[in-house]
């Protein structure tokens, strides 16, 4: 019974660390973690695949942002680089990291572009084409 305990505490810094710091994280990303409780403390491997699912669903929000969800790339960079970073706190006790977390606009513009957002992929950012990558291991 005290797994119950920990992990309805778990959750709930979750619920504060998402509505703290994560204004578009969905719910389902709490949600997925509160469900089977039971079962996650007694088996990390399912939390590691759920951090790899949320590390996945950062990259694709990051190359989804709309035009008017930011003013800057150093907007953009600091939100989905964020979004990266809770991650390692909400699967920390199946001892999951941040290996890479790299989000970074495309080079010599401030302004942010979602069709360069659109174009971004795991290599460096060049002209016309974002970095999004959040690697969990």
């Amino acid at each position: 019974m005290s797994w119950l305990l920990l992990a309805a505490a778990v959750a709930g810094l979750a619920v504060v660390l998402v509505q703290t710091y994560v204004e578009d994280t969905p719910v389902v990303l709490v949600q997925t973690y509160v469900e089977d409780a039971g079962e996650r403390m007694a088996n990390p491997g399912l939390q590691a695949t759920a951090a790899i699912e949320a590390a996945s669903e950062v990259e694709i929000n990051a190359k989804a942002a709309p035009a008017d969800g930011f003013d800057s790339w150093d907007d953009w960079e600091r939100h989905f680089s964020q979004q990266c970073s809770l991650i390692a706190v909400l699967y920390s006790n199946a001892g999951v990291e941040v290996v890479h977390s790299n989000f970074t606009g495309a080079t010599g513009a401030t302004t942010f572009d979602p069709a360069a957002a659109a174009a971004a992929d795991e290599l460096p950012a060049g002209p016309g084409k974002a970095q999004v990558q959040c690697v969990v291991g």
